[in-house]
């Protein structure tokens, strides 16, 4: 059986996902026969998630946005990474992700960084830029 992950802001199937991969404050697993079990992040960062991930057997993960370290760690684990529209529900995701509609997350792809959250604080981003 194939499981997939998603990066959820709320621990339910309608839930939107998260902005941020390893920030996600729950983690969705959704297995072949529909059904979805949440677990809570609560290291909140690439490398735990990417650890949750593996331990549940999941072969996909769905995010909007991945820095390059959490990508490596996914890509070293051997799941693929997809990204996902924001504000649509995980329900709605995970059909689009079964009928080959989401496109792969990129090694170089590493969000928005036209004032996303952290550069509008003047903070940096889980790939290291800064605020532009």
């Amino acid at each position: 059986m194939s499981k997939t992950a998603f990066m959820t802001l709320l621990n339910r199937g309608n839930s939107a996902l998260s902005p941020h991969f390893g920030k996600a404050k729950w983690i969705g697993i959704l297995d072949d026969g529909g059904d979805i079990e949440f677990e809570q992040n609560t290291a909140l960062n690439g490398r735990a998630v990417v650890e949750i991930i593996a331990r549940h057997g999941c072969k996909d993960a769905v995010f909007t946005e991945i820095g390059p370290g959490a990508y490596m760690h996914l890509a070293q684990a051997g799941i693929r990474g997809w990204i996902g529209p924001a504000g649509v529900p995980v329900t709605e995701i995970a059909g689009r992700l079964r009928r080959g509609e989401l496109s792969p997350a990129q090694p170089e792809s590493c969000g928005n960084h036209e004032g996303g959250s952290a550069h509008a604080h003047g903070g940096s981003c889980c790939c290291g830029h800064s605020a532009h």
